[in-house]
């Protein structure tokens, strides 16, 4: 199946936004996503400075199941895929529904993702929410560490119902370090998926990093 591999804007958030996908691409990628909202400069020229480089989705701030938030920030980016949260007992809470319909109004339910994150609903509530109202993941490495005791083990329920995957390098203090080939070994699990992988980094190794995401990508034989 085929992918695309590319940077979040997380990894250079103090590029704007044709200096962004520039970077994407002399990097080797083909794909970015991007967090709205939070001071990164590509908002400056918004998606239409990207240069036609394409986009995996925005992330925005909302949190499924808990009012609040940048509850309008979907509508400023029709038709993209958006990437929220959930939080625990989002599955069941009276906010969640209402939520889902205002995301879906100018995009279809697959195109809300959900990310894996600390302090967010676990692996089996992420899969019955995806269940109940069609929605799918991201799947961020470092928060499926938080949210699961068994990372390979939900990694296993999650990868079929996810859309995009985050990587980064951490260490035991969960601070973001340079990503290394041992960060990578359960990439096999989405060999046949048709996903995007980017890399979402404070480490300030965005070239390097991706560089090492691809060479794992083809070792797990997804290329």
């Amino acid at each position: 199946m085929s992918a695309r591999l590319g940077l979040s804007s997380g990894s250079a958030p103090g590029l704007g936004a044709p200096e962004f996908a520039a970077l994407v691409r002399r990097s080797g990628g083909t794909v970015a996503d991007l967090r709205a909202g939070k001071g990164h400069r590509w908002e400056e020229q918004g998606v239409a400075g990207l240069c036609g480089l394409p986009v995996s989705f925005v992330g925005i701030s909302v949190t499924l199941g808990r009012p609040g938030g940048d509850a309008e920030a979907a509508g400023r980016f029709p038709g993209e895929s958006v990437k929220v949260f959930a939080a625990p007992g989002a599955l069941d809470a009276a906010a969640t529904a209402g939520q889902l319909r205002a995301l879906t109004a100018d995009r279809k339910p697959e195109q809300v993702l959900v990310e894996t994150h600390r302090g967010g609903a676990g692996p089996a509530e992420l899969v019955k929410l995806c269940e109940r109202y069609g929605c799918r993941l991201v799947l961020d490495n470092l928060g499926l560490y938080e949210i699961a005791a068994d990372f390979r083990g939900a990694l296993g329920d999650l990868a079929p119902l996810t859309a995009a995957v985050q990587v980064k390098g951490f260490g035991p203090d969960r601070g973001h370090r340079p990503l290394t080939g041992r960060d990578l070994d359960w990439l096999a699990a989405f060999r046949n998926a048709r996903v995007d992988v980017t890399v979402e980094s404070r480490a300030g190794t965005p070239h390097q990093d991706l560089r090492v995401l691809r060479t794992a990508w083809e070792a797990a034989g997804c290329a």
